[in-house]
C-alpha cells in the first residue's frame, strides 16, 4: 500500500486516494452527472414539466450518497441526516442553503421519493420547475394561490458545482478521514462495484453498462 506523508507528518493512504479518484472518473461523473446533464437539457417553453421531479430526485439521492459516504459514521438509512450533512459540507453551497432551505429540500425529497410529487403540508403549497431565475426558492402564482416552487435549474447549477469542488479536495487533500470515508462508505453500500476500484481499468465494466456476450 502506497502511504505518502503530508506536510503535516500525516501518512496520506495514496491507494484510497486513487479510488476515490477513480470512483469519480467511472462512476459519479459518467452517470450521476451525465444523467443529470441530459435532463438539464429538457427545459420548458413555460413552468411547467420539463422533467424537473426527475431532475430533482437525482440530485437529491445523489446528495444522500454523498453525505453517507462524507460522514465518518454515515449510515445508509440516514436519508436526512446525509442531505444535510452534503449540504453543508465545507459550505460547498451557496449562502441561501440554510437550515429553513435545507429542511425544505428534504421536505421535497421525502415527497418526490415516495408519492412522485412534492408532499404538501396543511399551511404550505410546494411546487417544482425549471426557470431562468437565479432563486432557488420563489413564491408564485399558481391557480390563485400562492405557492413555494423550488428553481430546479438552480438546485442543479449548485449540486455540479459541489461535485467539482468536491472531487478537487479528494485530489488534493492531505486529510486522511475524508479519503477513508469515501473508500470504506462505498466498499460498504457497493461491494461489487467497490472492488473494480482496486483492479485496473482496463480490465473492468462502469457500472450500468452491458458486458458483450
Amino acid at each position: 500500500m502506497d502511504n505518502s506523508k503530508s506536510e503535516s507528518g500525516i501518512n496520506v493512504d495514496e491507494h484510497q486516494r486513487k479510488s476515490a479518484v477513480r470512483l469519480f472518473n467511472e462512476y459519479i461523473y459518467p452517470h450521476i452527472i451525465g444523467d443529470l446533464k441530459i435532463l438539464d437539457n429538457i427545459q420548458p417553453i413555460t413552468h411547467g414539466n420539463g422533467c424537473a421531479v426527475p431532475t430533482a430526485m437525482l440530485i437529491l439521492s445523489s446528495l444522500d450518497l454523498f453525505g453517507y459516504l462524507l460522514k465518518s459514521d454515515g449510515k445508509q438509512d440516514s436519508t436526512h441526516e446525509n442531505i444535510r450533512f452534503a449540504l453543508e459540507y465545507e459550505k460547498y453551497f451557496p449562502e441561501e442553503y440554510n437550515s429553513i432551505a435545507i429542511d425544505k429540500l428534504i421536505l421535497y425529497r421525502t415527497g418526490m421519493m415516495h408519492s412522485f410529487y412534492p408532499r404538501q403540508t396543511s399551511k404550505d403549497v410546494y411546487c417544482l420547475f425549471k426557470s431562468d431565475s437565479k432563486v432557488l426558492f420563489e413564491e408564485i402564482l399558481l391557480e390563485g394561490r400562492q405557492v413555494i416552487s423550488l428553481n430546479v435549474n438552480v438546485l442543479s447549477d449548485d449540486f455540479k458545482t459541489f461535485v467539482d469542488n468536491l472531487y478537487n479536495e479528494i485530489k488534493t487533500t492531505n486529510n486522511t478521514a475524508v479519503l477513508e470515508n469515501m473508500y470504506k462508505g462505498f466498499k460498504i453500500r457497493y461491494p461489487e462495484i467497490s472492488i473494480s476500484l482496486t483492479t485496473s481499468a482496463e480490465t473492468t465494466t462502469p457500472y450500468g453498462v452491458m458486458k458483450n456476450k
